[in-house]
Order: structure tokens, then C-alpha cells, then sequence
């Protein structure tokens, strides 16, 4: 599924003939459409669950950075274990290797210091087998997806709270969909999006492109003022650790209205 449009166009190029039903073709658009609206319906009514179970704080960053004795790599993981020993919060990560496998070793580290109740979860996308990362081994819940997209859309019912390391063009695209949803109101308005100073100049260009330069040469800017402040840039442990407790206090403060039942 993961290489479904690779595949598809492999069978078709390889045929001699191709039958082609206009009516299979509507049938087939049909289910997938009621599927869809199943699958959108679904997320929905179970966001209520995944919020109010546990407080998550995702983090994103390259499986390329393997070398744990990296300043990136020691930097990804001492996050994750200042935020598992100050407020006892999952890590949901890509569960590969590299800065997800650093920031489940953090988490992982805390645990063993405080007996915490946190848990890192691994939200895998099924590779193909040359580009494929085993499950990290500290990894409490492990999820695998075939599609990115339905992959992605996970990320965002499970978390509060995104922190973006060092990355590639994976690590890029993540970030561009919680940027647009924090934009379009589709999350929390204190909904977290911090990153590291790596990404500062990357999207700080894109906004310089998207409006200023435009409205410099008056023509229509593609970006509103208040989109440049979407992100904030730190990779101050104790400055994030602070940031992330506020939406946790907040989060705690709504989940005293729960009536918790087995």
C-alpha cells in the first residue's frame, strides 16, 4: 500500500491490454469516498480518547543522525529525559532510528530514574525493504503505517505538543502540516510548535519569499503577518521544558472533569 501509485503504474506499463470500466471505475470511486468519510468520522470520534488518556509531546528530527555521541543525537535524547523526569509525559516519535531513536532513549533513561508512568510511542511508516528502520528497542506502543498520509494524520490525533529536531525532507514535511494547521485554526491556539534553531533560517527564507519580498515588489503577499509567528525557534532544554508545562497544566486542568472508568 505504502508504494501503491509505484506498483499500479508497474502493472499498467507492463500489460499488453487494459480493460477499462467506466461503471467498475464509479463503483470503486463510491467506496472509496464512503470509506473516507468512515475514516474522518472514526478520527473524530475517537480524539476525545486519544486527549484525554495521555499527555504527548511528538518529536520529529532525521533517522539519518545515527552517531549517539553526536551533539544533535545527546541533545534530542537529554530533551526527552528532562521531559519524561519533569512531567512524566509520553515521547511519540517516527520509531526509527536516529533522533527518534534518541529521543526514546531519553524518555527511556527517565523512566529508569523516576518509575514514571510514561510510555514511548512509535508512529512507523512501512518502507520499502532498502529504506525500511526496525522499531527502536524502547519503544511501549508501536503503531505501522502503510500510508503517509493516514501516518501523519495519526501524529496529529495523538499529540499536544511538537518539537521539531534537526531533519530532512520527512522532518520538513511533518512540520509543514502542523504549521498549516496551527494557521488555520485546526489545532489548539497554544498548541506547541517549537523547533530547533536549524530550521530558523529554512522557514525564516520561505517567509521572506512568501511576503516580504512580495511586498516589497507590491505584489500580493502569500503569507499574513501573524503566520510568521507560527514557530518558535529554542534549544534551551529548560526554556522547552517550561513551554511544554504550561500546555501540560492546562491539559491537566481539563482532564479533572474526567470521570475515568476501566
Amino acid at each position: 500500500m505504502a508504494s501503491y501509485r509505484e506498483e499500479g503504474f508497474a502493472k499498467i506499463t507492463a500489460a499488453k491490454k487494459i480493460k477499462f470500466s467506466h461503471r467498475a471505475s464509479r463503483k470503486l470511486e463510491k467506496k472509496l469516498d464512503k470509506a473516507r468519510m468512515h475514516y474522518e468520522k472514526l478520527l473524530y470520534e475517537s480524539f476525545e480518547n486519544a486527549y484525554l488518556r495521555h499527555f504527548r509531546v511528538t518529536v520529529f528530527g532525521s533517522a539519518k543522525i545515527e552517531d549517539t555521541t553526536s551533539e544533535e543525537f545527546q541533545f534530542v535524547s537529554n530533551l526527552a529525559r528532562e521531559l519524561g523526569k519533569s512531567l512524566d509525559v509520553d515521547i511519540v516519535t517516527g520509531g526509527g532510528g536516529g533522533l527518534m531513536l534518541a529521543a526514546s532513549t531519553g524518555l527511556y533513561q527517565a523512566l529508569n530514574e523516576t518509575n514514571g508512568e510514561a510510555r514511548n510511542q512509535g508512529v512507523l511508516m512501512d518502507l520499502p525493504e532498502k529504506e525500511s528502520h526496525e522499531f527502536n528497542p524502547f519503544l511501549d506502543v508501536t503503531e505501522k503505517f502503510q500510508c503517509f498520509t493516514t501516518r501523519l494524520e495519526e501524529f496529529v490525533r495523538s499529540s499536544h505538543g511538537i518539537y521539531l529536531a534537526p531533519g530532512g525532507i520527512g522532518t520538513a514535511l511533518e512540520a509543514a502540516l502542523f504549521i498549516q494547521l496551527k494557521q488555520k485554526g485546526m489545532v489548539e491556539k497554544n498548541f506547541p510548535i517549537l523547533a530547533h534553531p536549524f530550521w530558523k533560517p529554512i522557514f525564516e527564507n520561505e517567509n521572506k519569499m512568501m511576503f516580504s519580498k512580495r511586498g516589497k515588489e507590491n505584489k500580493q503577499r502569500l503569507l499574513d503577518k501573524g503566520d510568521l509567528k507560527l514557530v518558535y525557534y529554542t534549544s534551551d532544554i529548560a526554556e522547552i521544558v517550561k513551554i511544554f508545562k504550561k500546555s501540560f497544566a492546562a491539559w491537566k486542568k481539563i482532564t479533572r472533569k474526567v470521570d475515568y472508568t476501566k
